[in-house]
């Protein structure tokens, strides 16, 4: 008998307990049911992950170069002066004291492959400024006793009037020596400092196009975004084309890195940079110094290093 009771007694009690544990749930359940709402709105969800999980921004972004010179009347005159002297002491001594050894050497080994070829003179195609600072770009002009002058190209990075660093770029040849600076003629409105508010609208134009990432199908397309920014549309839309195929989401991922003035054409070249899944693009947005405006944004880099005259 006294077995019977103590079996009900632990029935009862574990009974009351239960219903001790569903009356606190049922009573509590509102404030449960709000701490788990607030949690689960707490976690933050990327917006790019909703709009499109296969095009997640990834924030990388080009390292640009300040936008912050204001004296391109004195950059010109200064790169006119230092070829001048580059001019002046070759006629004294012979000799290009700013090439390095092996620079020297390889130079000598190209003039020295035929009988009569020489450097008669030094001219400048254009002056500009990258991630590694100012430069100036020339031609050392060989002839010979044809009619083609042979064109060396080398870009010389400099610190006012001294130069620190140079660089090879090509041969070219062709019947007139390439010059595409005139010391005569003002820089005038450069045009470079109004190239960052440029692509701010060239990006919103994209933005708003709806033709970015897997949405831009082809260069045709983006015509009339060329001639709504004022673009040559035949010259730009290929180049558009590409920075929306490569864009992430928000168009954020590119950057200028650089900018070089010529007179022959009269034009200033701002150049971008753009990643993208670990690889990198070039582009080239033209303003024309003529007509103060910008006139083409082209896939690569456009440049004077490039023209034989």
């Amino acid at each position: 008998m006294k077995k019977l009771l103590k079996k009900h007694l632990k029935l009862l009690i574990t009974l009351l307990i239960l219903i001790l544990i569903i009356l606190t749930y049922v009573f509590n359940w509102g404030n449960i049911k709000d701490k788990t709402v607030n949690k689960i709105s707490s976690i933050t969800i990327p917006f790019s992950l909703i709009v499109n999980p296969k095009n997640i921004d990834q924030d990388v972004t080009p390292k640009s170069i300040k936008l912050n010179d204001k004296d391109f009347e004195a950059d010109k005159t200064q790169a006119i002066n230092l070829v001048n002297t580059i001019n002046s002491n070759y006629k004294a001594t012979k000799d290009f004291n700013f090439l390095t050894e092996k620079q020297d050497k390889s130079l000598t080994d190209k003039i020295k492959k035929q009988s009569h070829q020489y450097i008669h003179d030094v001219t400048l195609l254009n002056f500009g400024k990258d991630r590694k600072g100012k430069y100036l770009t020339i031609s050392l002009n060989q002839y010979n006793d044809t009619k083609q002058i042979v064109s060396y190209r080398y870009r010389l990075y400099h610190k006012k009037s001294q130069i620190f660093s140079v660089k090879y770029l090509k041969q070219t040849s062709n019947t007139y020596p390439p010059r595409f600076i005139i010391p005569d003629v003002e820089v005038g409105d450069a045009g470079i400092n109004n190239s960052k508010n440029f692509m701010q609208r060239l990006k919103t134009a994209v933005i708003n196009s709806n033709l970015t990432m897997n949405n831009a199908s082809e260069p045709g397309n983006f015509n009339q975004i060329a001639i709504n920014l004022g673009l040559n549309a035949d010259k730009s839309n290929k180049g558009l084309y590409n920075l929306a195929k490569n864009s992430n989401s928000r168009v954020t991922n590119y950057g200028i890195v650089g900018y070089e003035i010529s007179d022959v054409p009269r034009h200033s070249r701002v150049y971008i940079k753009q990643l993208s899944k670990n690889k990198h693009y070039y582009y080239t947005l033209t303003y024309n110094r003529n007509s103060k405006k910008f006139v083409s944004f082209q896939k690569g880099i456009i440049s004077t290093d490039n023209r034989a005259k």
